[in-house]
């Protein structure tokens, strides 16, 4: 089984991980955004060329300069590389929880991609609580704790959704934080949160008294019996199953 790899943050520690996951069940190589791309959804990019460079000699790894959803679609028509009976996308840093990032992940965004083109795929996120010294936390390889509990738990998940693996059907996994893997429960909440973030745009001025704004969000309150509440309440993982058949035949 050929398996292609992506994210939306870049080569992280993340993208180690699920690579040595996949090649103990097939073989794979990874093919990730040559920036960080967190939050564009499924965009592609069409009015300018794409790059590909090898990054790592010692494994399969490469970066597209482009979106998430361009490196799925890049592995599965390019022909530079095999192409994937699956895709695995991630594993992101913070979770991805909640009806907003279905629609708005780069994580996610590439499995809405190459499920639509017949690939199966899964996306994996694990949760973090972050503070104002690890924002950029997935760029640091220290703060990627336990890996070897979260390759191990990464293997309890396939073997919990292989059997469910076909064309037209992709996976969104919320990993808790690494200290509750080892108890953690497999769950497949019924209810999604509504919002994972609620916006805040803070106004400024720049040096010529012009206004500029920043959008960013804090976190909602967490809704009893969901996604976001097994994950970063009950430290459970939380897997969401979304079938393309369901909604072009509901």
């Amino acid at each position: 089984m050929k398996i292609a790899i992506t994210n939306d943050d870049g080569y992280t520690e993340g993208v180690k991980m699920l690579l040595d996951f996949a090649n103990e069940i097939g073989d794979a190589y990874a093919v990730v955004p040559d920036r960080q791309r967190s939050a564009v959804s499924a965009a592609i990019t069409l009015h300018k060329p794409l790059r590909m460079h090898k990054v790592d000699r010692n494994k399969n790894v490469y970066t597209l300069s482009g979106t998430p959803a361009d490196c799925a679609i890049f592995t599965i028509y390019a022909k530079e590389l095999p192409t994937p009976d699956l895709l695995f996308s991630g594993i992101n840093w913070g979770d991805n929880t909640g009806l907003s990032p279905l629609i708005s992940s780069g994580t996610i965004g590439a499995c809405w991609k190459a499920a639509i083109h017949g690939i199966p795929s899964v996306a994996f996120s694990i949760y973090q609580r972050q503070h104002s010294e690890d924002r950029l936390g997935w760029m640091d390889k220290k703060n990627w704790r336990k890996p070897e509990s979260v390759k191990k738990t990464l293997r309890r998940v396939w073997k919990k959704i292989e059997p469910e693996m076909r064309k037209g059907v992709f996976f969104v996994v919320n990993l808790p934080s690494p200290d509750r893997l080892e108890v953690a429960e497999i769950v497949f909440p019924k209810n999604i949160q509504m919002k994972r973030t609620v916006p805040v745009i803070i106004k400024r001025k720049d040096v010529y008294n012009n206004p500029y704004f920043w959008m960013g969000g804090k976190d909602p309150k967490i809704e009893k019996g969901t996604d976001l509440y097994e994950v970063a309440v009950k430290g459970n993982i939380a897997i969401t199953k979304v079938e393309l058949d369901r909604l072009t035949n509901p």
